[in-house]
């Protein structure tokens, strides 16, 4: 198997214990914020790229632990190009940005052939289905003398080896390197899509072993049906420029939201801007509830309209990527509301 970012993260971890302490020194740890912070920071949108401009697609990542093949993905951009529609399922071809508890659209464009196209969301929906999922739990037990264990190099279809390396990936997601082994409520499962063929696979639903050794670890292996929600997008695109200057020119104004130069904004409100972009150390902070000062500078950055009051929320949210024209320039702004 390639090198992954479980295996970095085990070197990480190998490394961290003697220099944890140095690593993390001078950061501000999720459990030291006050219960607002605004965070910006100054955006350059003289040539636009990513996340905005996608001239590859198909390095947009399917919403799934296996990606879906470049093979899948260029047929339905050829037929999002040839009739201007094409309905997917797990591919966020529109970046979505988290928005409180929810999320909202992300200005998206694409290149063809020198040619710039936006594209958008028609229409959303989430379908019910049931689908095979393939897991694996550690163990520090190793397995009785009579199971059947295997490890590398394991026998298994291209497919197989995709999905069982995304298993064991799985396990270590959210694993930052220093503090530990990562726990979780449930368990993580890598789910045979549609873009996989669970009928051909060998893992699914009895595979031919119960334990897996990697890493001088031991993982049981899990397989469950269940029921998922997949959510599906009808995309639609719109012919915006020929050319690049045309293509920025458009998107800036995609982009950026709002304009505060004409917001009227008060000395204090424009102290907590302020405050959000210096450079030391870019962020406004205060505890709830928030301040008129601050309820202003919110209020001006389309945030207020859709933030709860801070006790209707049970965990952190974040509201992010909010564009606009501020001072002389344009700057970016993340809302965090931690509660």
């Amino acid at each position: 198997m390639p090198c992954s970012r479980r295996r970095a993260l085990q070197l990480l971890g190998a490394a961290g214990a003697a220099g944890a302490t140095a690593a993390t020194a001078g950061c501000l740890s999720p459990g030291s914020l006050d219960s607002y912070a605004l965070i910006g920071d100054e955006l350059d949108l003289s040539s636009i790229g990513r996340p905005y401009l996608w001239p590859d697609p198909t390095e947009i990542d399917a919403t799934t632990r296996v990606d879906f093949t470049t093979e899948a993905k260029e047929a339905s951009l050829t037929e999002l190009f040839e009739t201007g529609e094409v309905t997917v399922r797990q591919w966020p071809l529109v970046g979505r940005d988290r928005w409180g508890t929810e999320t909202r659209p992300r200005p998206t464009f694409l290149e063809r052939d020198g040619t710039f196209f936006e594209v958008r969301i028609s229409e959303e929906r989430n379908l019910e289905r049931e689908r095979w999922h393939f897991a694996l739990d550690r163990t520090d037990e190793s397995p009785p003398d009579d199971a059947t264990v295997a490890e590398p190099p394991f026998d298994l279809s291209v497919q197989d080896e995709r999905v069982l390396d995304a298993a064991l990936d799985a396990v270590y997601a959210g694993h930052d390197g220093f503090l530990g082994d990562p726990q979780f409520d449930e368990l993580q499962t890598v789910e045979f899509h549609h873009g996989l063929d669970a009928e051909a696979s060998a893992l699914v639903p009895s595979p031919p072993f119960e334990f897996v050794e990697y890493e001088d670890e031991y993982f049981r292996v899990v397989t469950e049906r269940r029921t998922v929600a997949v959510p599906e997008w009808t995309y639609a695109i719109d012919e915006i420029a020929a050319s690049p200057g045309g293509f920025n020119e458009y998107a800036r104004d995609a982009i950026v939201e709002r304009d505060l130069a004409s917001a009227g904004l008060s000395e204090g409100a424009r102290g907590v801007l302020d405050d959000a972009i210096a450079e030391d150390p870019r962020r406004y902070e205060e505890g709830a509830p928030p301040s008129e000062n601050l309820d202003e500078a919110l209020v001006a950055l389309g945030v207020a309209e859709d933030l709860e009051p801070i006790d209707a929320y049970d965990d952190r949210v974040d509201f992010r990527n909010v564009v606009v024209e501020y001072r002389d320039g344009i700057y970016r702004f993340d809302l965090i509301v931690t509660p």
